[in-house]
């Protein structure tokens, strides 16, 4: 376990966080024949498909080399289709197939098992709070890393 340090930076704990739920997602994934790096992407797409392949590297915070390889195995898979956009040729939708629907109760299953792991002790009161502040630092985060991103941009010599 982590010492507890009131006066220790906020990114070690994510860090710390993030890691063991990818193990834990991994150890659950595989059993269904696929990672954690297919996971998150899968989560969003259950929440909406038809996403494109920008939207997707944007809502998970990956480069979109690493979301188009991880794309690929859920195609070969047979979890997900991408289609052109109809009205941007340019641009791929992405939309889950009946074998990603068919897994979707296992995936809730184990998005719920480890939810209920990571909030356990706390209150309804508490978890509401704690979900409230983190999109609020997942939002901070996305802004800063942006306006970094932006402003670097600027700077480039084209």
């Amino acid at each position: 376990m982590v010492a507890a340090n009131n006066d220790a930076a906020l990114a070690p704990w994510i860090c710390f966080i993030s890691r063991l739920s990818t193990r834990f997602v991994g150890g659950e994934m595989s059993r269904m024949g696929f990672g954690p790096g297919q996971f998150f992407l899968l989560s969003e797409l259950y929440a909406e498909e038809g996403l494109s392949q920008d939207e997707l590297s944007q809502r998970v915070g990956v480069d979109k080399s690493n979301t188009s390889r991880a794309l690929t195995k859920l195609e070969k898979f047979g979890l997900i289709q991408r289609k052109n956009d109809p009205t941007n040729h340019k641009v791929k939708k992405v939309y889950l197939r009946a074998k990603a629907h068919g897994v979707r109760n296992e995936f809730k299953k184990i998005q719920r098992q480890w939810n209920t792991k990571l909030l356990k002790g706390f209150t309804k009161k508490e978890k509401a709070a704690l979900i409230a502040s983190l999109i609020r630092i997942a939002d901070n985060a996305e802004a800063a890393f942006n306006e970094k991103y932006t402003q670097a941009s600027k700077f480039r010599i084209a």
